[in-house]
This record gives C-alpha cells, structure tokens and sequence, in this order.
C-alpha cells in the first residue's frame, strides 16, 4: 500500500513543478496533496516495517479514515458533476450566448481564449439569429480589455458586428454575467429572462450554469468549449476547490 502513497505523492510535486514551469494558476492546490500523500505513506512504511513501533490511536486512525472516506466521496460526486456538464450540447437558436472572457496576452488570445472563441465562431455561423455577449474586461499584462480581443477575432473571421456586444467591465465569472445582463437588458427588457448560453471551456461549464442561475437567469445552457488537454487534470482539481469557494461566499 504505501509504495503506492509515496508513488501518488511524487507525481503530484512533480506535477506542480511542472505547472510552476508553465506558469499555471493555482497551482499551489498540488501541494498540500502531494505532501498528504507523502506522510500517509511514510506512515504507513513505518508500520509495516516496525510492527511493535510507534502507532496513531485507532480512535484517531479511524477518525483520519472516514474523514478522508467523505472528502473523497465529496469529490468525486462533484467532479462527476463537472464531467457530465462538460459533455452537454446547446440547443439550437438560442436568443443570446454569453462568451466569457478569459486571459488576454498583450493584444492577442490566450490558448484558452482562442479555444472558447473558436466554438463561438461555430455556434454563430450555424445560428444566424442568435445574438453574443463578449464579456471581459482588462487585467494586468493586456493591452486591451478580452471584450475587444473577442470582438477583433470575430469580426476577422465573418460574424457580423451586429451580432455583437461588448462587455469590458467585468473581472469574475459573476460580473460577467450581471454586467452582460444588463447590456442585454436593452434589447430585450429583461435580458436573464431570454434563452441565453454559457459558453467557456469545458471544465467551467458547470460552475458558469450554477452562478448564473444564482444571478437569475432562468432559461440558460452551456456551451462547452475545449480545454488544454495536458493541464485538464490541474483544471478538474482547481474546479472543485472553486466550487467550494462559490459555495461558501454564497455565490451558488
């Protein structure tokens, strides 16, 4: 059993080294898992190694066990709601598709950005009536705000401008969603009322449809956009810990 402990606590540091290289947010969630990996591992080295040696209290043991038993199951029910919301397709003609932003380097598209902004492309050109939000504003290292980059990209790829509205105020998925509503509020009276879509990458999908429900709008649907496939682990795990978070600022 422990060499499998050690084994899982090595590859998480040395996951976080590699994120720490890439420059990935958050990465630091890898730390604490790798290092508890570790001490379960070296503990349970110890006890196959000196059976008479020292032992935890078994009240602790089994109170460290069905702690660690409800985390887990806690996790998996979550992610599993992560993965089935990453899964989903749109309905066809939706009155308005709210695109998130998302890093901008400079004047151009991160790969996560460039990744949501070709599924909106797609999803624009096979519903013409369906109207989109580009919602981001301007953060440290880019030139312009993500609503600007978004607009600059469709426009060069054949979406009409008309179609378009800009949203470069906002910093967090929650200000993305009530800034956008109330662009919206202009065309249609009570924007969160219509048949809107939520597109982004694919992990973000279920935490976006959670908070914009929480913001009121009531007839909404994700669009899940690609994700980097060699950070989707990281993204998964950061996704949970953002839940949590949402959950306990009272966001969802």
């Amino acid at each position: 059993m422990y060499p499998i402990l050690l084994g899982a606590g090595i590859l998480c540091i040395l996951y976080l080294l590699i994120l720490l290289a890439k420059g990935v947010d958050f990465a630091v969630i890898w730390l604490p898992a790798g290092g508890l990996l570790l001490l379960m591992g070296f503990y349970v080295r110890h006890c196959a190694l000196h059976p008479q040696g020292f032992r935890l209290p078994l009240w602790l043991q089994a109170a460290c066990i069905l702690l660690l038993a409800l985390g887990l199951a806690i996790f998996l029910v979550v992610e599993g709601l992560i993965f089935r919301a990453m899964l989903t397709s749109p309905p066809k003609d939706l009155d308005i598709v709210i695109v998130l932003g998302a890093q901008v380097k400079g004047d151009a598209p991160s790969r996560a950005l460039l990744r949501r902004l070709e599924t909106a492309q797609e999803y624009l050109q096979e519903n013409p009536r369906t109207v989109a939000v580009l919602s981001g504003g301007q953060g440290d290292g880019e030139d312009i705000t993500e609503a600007e980059c978004m607009y600059r990209y469709l426009t060069a790829h054949g979406i009409e401008k008309s179609r378009l509205i800009l949203e470069d105020r906002s910093t967090t998925t929650q200000e993305n969603l009530l800034f956008s509503a109330r662009k919206t509020d202009a065309l249609y009276g009570d924007g969160k009322k219509q048949k809107t879509g939520i597109l982004s990458n694919n992990f973000h999908i279920y935490r976006a449809l959670l908070l914009a429900k929480k913001c009121g709008y009531t007839d909404v649907y994700g669009i899940p956009a690609r994700s980097d496939w060699r950070l989707q682990v990281h993204y998964l795990v950061r996704e949970f810990f953002a839940l949590v978070k949402e959950k306990i600022t009272g966001n969802i």
